[in-house]
């Protein structure tokens, strides 16, 4: 399952930056990204966000990212055991 996850995540990451321009046209102006990334912040915005996804997906696979959360927020995510 987590290999699935894996795969979907990273499939929409590279999705989002791929199609970025088609995005756009179909959301319009990100207000804030043009104002605080510059001229083309809609564009930069999803790059970002398509980069984070795939960042995202290869910590979760590899369970980098469960360690990350508890050592961050602690006992504010529970995490169960796999066993």
């Amino acid at each position: 399952m987590k290999i699935l996850n894996f795969f979907i995540l990273l499939s929409l990451g590279f999705a989002l930056i791929y199609y970025r321009e088609r995005v756009q046209s179909f959301t319009g102006n990100v207000g804030w990204a043009e104002k605080y990334l510059g001229v083309g912040g809609t564009f930069n915005l999803y790059l970002l966000l398509g980069l984070l996804t795939i960042i995202f997906a290869f910590l979760y696979l590899t369970g980098t990212l469960d360690s990350v959360l508890q050592s961050t927020f602690g006992r504010f995510f529970l995490i169960p055991d796999e066993s």
